[in-house]
């Protein structure tokens, strides 16, 4: 028999051990790298924004699907043409997705505010595209109906169609009252949810189309003033997002940097005075996630100043949607 010598098997023992931590560490952090390795913050959305639902429906008869959201979509049957006005045949593909919490705006980038900056109260944002085999398709007559959730809270009778204008993947969407236009009927609240009614896409159509049911009265109840946000951080930062999440109100704004100042400072001339809310602020650095949440109440000519502080994705997501 041979001997195996002591040494040289304690030694084996030991360099298998090392090898397997050395792995199994490894493995973790390249689990982490990959959770905290962002190269800008458009690669943080694009990485946790949510996600596209596709669906079919058959051109002809059409049909009607439920989101995991709660979000009904009835398509007519017929309701489809090409761009040449000759109806799809066969299955037509429904790119959707619908978002109703203020940490998904976020994460999306998404927000609900007007196009000069003033804040929307969301009654649920969604996304629609259509599509069959590599053609848009467009509504030849419609409506396309979609009923949205109300979530617990109650109907909002200001609740008004308004459609996303600006959107792409680096300028947010922002939004464009159209309750006064053929393409969309004002948003009709029943006992359960708020139907919008859809009756052409948004041009142009290849794009797909945002869609948004909002009050834009709500905040009009309050005085607005300015909000100054200034950030206590370096120019080693390139890039910060601030954001606005208010509290039990579906609105989340996103608050633009004061360019040319120098200063780090984010100015919000509609902030409603007596409101709750948290600025929230993002940023990526050597491929590493930073943030900051500091709860304010808004008060007149008011200064908030923020540090950022490291982070990781799910610590970020934890703290956000304890925001919803």
């Amino acid at each position: 028999m041979k001997k195996i010598h002591l040494g040289f098997a304690v030694s084996a023992i030991v360099t298998f051990l090392f090898a397997f931590v050395f792995i199994a560490c490894n493995k973790e952090f390249s689990k982490n790298s990959s959770n905290q390795n962002y190269i800008s913050l458009l690669d943080f959305y694009q990485k946790n924004k949510i996600a596209l639902q596709t669906k079919s429906v058959n051109a002809l008869s059409g049909g009607s699907f439920t989101t995991s959201q709660g979000t009904v979509v009835d398509i007519p049957a017929n309701v489809f043409v090409d761009s040449t006005g000759q109806p799809p045949k066969g299955n037509v593909s429904i790119e959707f997705l619908d978002i109703y919490k203020k940490s998904d705006m976020l994460l999306s980038n998404v927000g609900t505010m007007t196009g000069y900056g003033a804040p929307l109260k969301s009654g649920g944002e969604f996304f629609i595209d259509a599509k069959s085999g590599n053609k848009t398709m467009f509504i030849a007559k419609g409506p396309i109906n979609i009923q949205q959730p109300l979530n617990g809270l109650s109907v909002d009778p200001a609740m008004q169609a308004f459609v996303g204008v600006g959107g792409n993947d680096s300028v947010a969407v922002t939004w464009v009252p159209q309750q006064d236009s053929v393409a969309f009927d004002k948003v009709v609240a029943d006992a359960n949810s708020y139907i919008f009614s859809l009756y052409q896409f948004t041009d142009p159509a290849i794009n797909g189309s945002w869609c948004n049911s909002d009050d834009a009265n709500y905040f009009s109840a309050y005085p607005q003033t300015s909000l100054d946000i200034h950030g206590n951080y370096d120019t080693s930062f390139y890039a910060v997002d601030v954001f606005l999440v208010f509290k039990d109100i579906t609105c989340m704004v996103h608050v633009y940097e004061n360019y040319g100042s120098g200063n780090n400072d984010y100015i919000y001339d509609y902030a409603p005075v007596g409101l709750s809310a948290t600025v929230v602020a993002i940023a990526c650095k050597n491929g590493n996630l930073y943030s900051s949440f500091t709860p304010i109440t808004i008060s007149a000519n008011q200064t908030v100043n923020f540090d950022l502080s490291k982070t990781t994705t799910d610590d970020f997501k934890t703290a956000l949607k304890a925001l919803d």
